[in-house]
């Protein structure tokens, strides 16, 4: 999968955590342009994926105004033994970040995506996506998020539920700061689906013709199990990102292609 929503707000408040162990005393919001690119050592789609084992670069650029509202993008560039690396498409993501406090932290948004018609991956199918994101911070982060996720004819409702812990490491003084965060999260949702069948037609207990009938089905199920342990560094505006992650695909339907998947995010970028 591409950097979630929630994978993007982590990223963030990462990023952000070491600028406060520079200045624990401004809270002060300012606007941030925001350019990066990260590469994804495979794409899925909450464990499921495509047959190429694709992997993806991904341009990022965002602009957050001073009183929390933002737009950025992502341009996507498939890889894989077939095509070589070809463009695939860009998500477009508008939104509002709510002010973090001592104990808050969240975001809402809106994702318009923008796929090539050829393009086949299991996530393609989707057109936009809106949801919100939150975290309550004790001695753990908790943090959980809710979604619609629109594709032809029908919307999918997803529930995600997490817990991870930063750790900053900070000497005084230093323009260098690291951040660890080891999460665990779960990630459900619905799946809607078609099946067809034959159906025989009886009269008097006697079959007369067939009859070939579709019904649409709609489930709410866990979808995925993920661990991971993003890594960040920041030197002054520049930033360097890992996140090793473990994908468990769960509650696979007839069709689908997937399995227990370690994969690499990396990324490297500058804020102003």
């Amino acid at each position: 999968m591409l950097l979630r929503n929630r994978k993007r707000l982590l990223l963030w408040g990462l990023l952000l955590a070491p600028a406060l162990a520079f200045s624990q005393t401004d809270s002060t919001r300012h606007n941030e342009l925001t350019v990066g690119v990260n590469f994804q050592s495979r794409l899925h789609y909450f464990g499921r994926t495509d047959s190429l084992r694709s992997s993806a670069l991904l341009p990022n650029i965002g602009y957050q105004l001073k009183n929390g509202l933002y737009i950025q993008s992502n341009f996507i560039f498939l890889q894989n033994k077939s095509v070589g690396t070809t463009y695939a498409g860009t998500i477009i993501e508008g939104g509002y970040r709510f002010k973090p406090s001592r104990h808050f932290n969240g975001n809402i948004f809106y994702s318009q995506i923008l796929y090539r018609d050829n393009t086949q991956l299991p996530q393609s199918a989707l057109k936009a996506q809106t949801g919100i994101n939150a975290t309550y911070s004790t001695a753990v982060n908790i943090n959980v998020g809710g979604d619609l996720k629109f594709s032809s004819g029908q919307t999918d409702i997803g529930a995600t539920l997490g817990l991870d812990h930063i750790f900053i490491i900070h000497k005084a003084g230093s323009p260098v700061a690291f951040a660890i965060d080891p999460s665990a999260y779960l990630y459900a949702g619905t799946q809607k689906f078609t099946k067809t069948y034959i159906e025989q037609k009886k009269f008097l207990g006697q079959p007369i013709s067939q009859q070939q009938t579709t019904q649409t089905y709609s489930s709410f199920h866990i979808l995925a199990y993920e661990a991971s342990v993003p890594l960040v560094a920041v030197v002054k505006k520049f930033y360097i990102t890992a996140i090793p992650s473990y994908v468990m695909p769960q509650n696979l339907l007839e069709g689908e292609t997937g399995k227990n998947l370690f994969y690499m995010t990396l990324g490297i970028g500058f804020k102003l």
